[in-house]
């Protein structure tokens, strides 16, 4: 198997999530985030990097490897990983449950660990306020800057690019992320022992792929409005999951239901590298979220009472959830992997896919990541049936190029 052995060959063969672990490590004078053509963040190098340094950086690049290490002991689900307790779960503050996008665990979680002292900071993604259909990372110190990220982003999204400034001040902070940043955290303190000092916490929301600023700005054009017009755009919440509402800055509002929004624009411009993914639930996470689609009727979108699936995978999250449950701050029930299956059944055929997609590359001759601990063989032979579809559909994509993407121009 063919693996990237240069950041440029990691953006041109569709690798790179976007994260910006690359920008924190190297400095933004030499690589900075920079929105393409194509609607995607990817890194522009902006000053040679020597030979030694772009090796380190490929190492700790999610888009490059990715390698789980379970706690001993931790019961493994082959779709759905390590487990040390699964409920289904949502914040017992109203007002949090009803900005959140689902259930608010995850909102609850940075507000407590804040609360409490754990943590000095949160660093997580707010949407940008100069330019609402983009994303940029928040650090917060307070319930305030909690509540002005809860919610929901579908777009690029880059936490990662000043993670660097976070571990050289040396206080305790949490990270929440997609599960690319999260396992972007879990190279990176494999070269640098700060990240498990400081990094107390690691929390991974469910991701269904990373979305083209396109869609966005496409979504908002059909209302006959262009991107610098508009002064909000809230994906979902307020509700759960809540309407798409935007906002423009002459007082127009528009809003469209949660399916639309998702299922009929955003989940068409998916990035390829989300199409390979082998871990879309946040496996090297501490807790991990996601929504728990449940309604009266079963297991199906639509609006729903406000719950959350939850997966702590650590010893570490099992405690902070039981510290929390104690506490008042949230309430869980009992929930098996069966329910999360129904909850969330894309998941696990994503899961199985992966082999196949990978396999395509292989026999199309392009680059591909390096996984190790994500058990993708297993999850392949549960999938066996939808093998060859699964690698015949990679192959038509690669023909058509659609893992190339032409990274942004070096230089200054």
């Amino acid at each position: 198997m063919k693996h990237p052995r240069t950041l440029t060959e990691v953006v041109r063969q569709g690798l790179c999530t976007g994260c910006g672990l690359c920008q924190s490590m190297a400095g933004p004078d030499r690589i900075r985030l920079e929105m393409t053509p194509e609607g995607f963040l990817r890194p522009r190098i902006r000053q040679p990097l020597p030979a030694s340094e772009e090796r380190r950086i490929l190492s700790a690049c999610p888009g490059n490897r990715q390698r789980a290490t379970p706690e001993v002991g931790i019961s493994i689900d082959p779709l759905w990983g390590p487990i040390k307790r699964l409920a289904r779960g949502q914040a017992t503050d109203e007002e949090m449950r009803f900005k959140a996008a689902s259930g608010g665990v995850i909102s609850a979680l940075a507000s407590y660990l804040l609360a409490s002292g754990e943590v000095e900071a949160v660093l997580h993604t707010k949407a940008d306020p100069t330019q609402a259909l983009r994303s940029v990372p928040q650090v917060s110190r307070g319930l305030q800057g909690v509540m002005e990220a809860a919610g929901a982003r579908y777009g690029p999204a880059a936490p990662l690019t000043d993670l660097e400034g976070m571990l050289t001040a040396g206080k305790p902070f949490a990270v929440v992320g997609k599960p690319c940043d999260i396992a972007a955290l879990r190279n990176l303190a494999r070269l640098d022992p700060r990240v498990d000092r400081l990094v107390r916490y690691r929390v991974a929301f469910f991701c269904a792929g990373v979305s083209s600023l396109g869609i966005s700005q496409a979504i908002v054009g059909k209302y006959g409005l262009s991107e610098d017009q508009v002064r909000l755009m809230r994906y979902r919440g307020h509700g759960c999951p809540g309407p798409t509402r935007i906002e423009a800055k002459n007082g127009r509002v528009f809003e469209q239901s949660y399916d639309e929004t998702w299922g009929n624009e955003l989940a068409q411009e998916i990035q390829f590298r989300c199409k390979i993914c082998p871990d879309a639930t946040g496996e090297q996470a501490d807790i991990a979220c996601g929504d728990a689609w449940i309604t009266a009727d079963g297991y199906a979108h639509g609006e729903y009472e406000s719950w959350n699936a939850v997966i702590a995978r650590t010893a570490a999250g099992e405690a902070l959830l039981a510290r929390m449950e104690q506490g008042g701050r949230l309430k869980l029930l009992p929930n098996s992997v069966a329910e999360l299956n129904r909850m969330q059944p894309h998941q696990g055929e994503r899961k199985m896919a992966i082999l196949a997609r990978l396999g395509g590359l292989a026999l199309a001759g392009q680059s591909r990541p390096h996984y190790a601990g994500l058990r993708i063989f297993h999850a392949a032979w549960l999938g066996r049936r939808s093998f060859a579809k699964n690698l015949r559909g990679t192959l038509r994509r690669l023909r058509r190029g659609a893992n190339r993407e032409a990274e942004p121009a070096r230089g200054a």
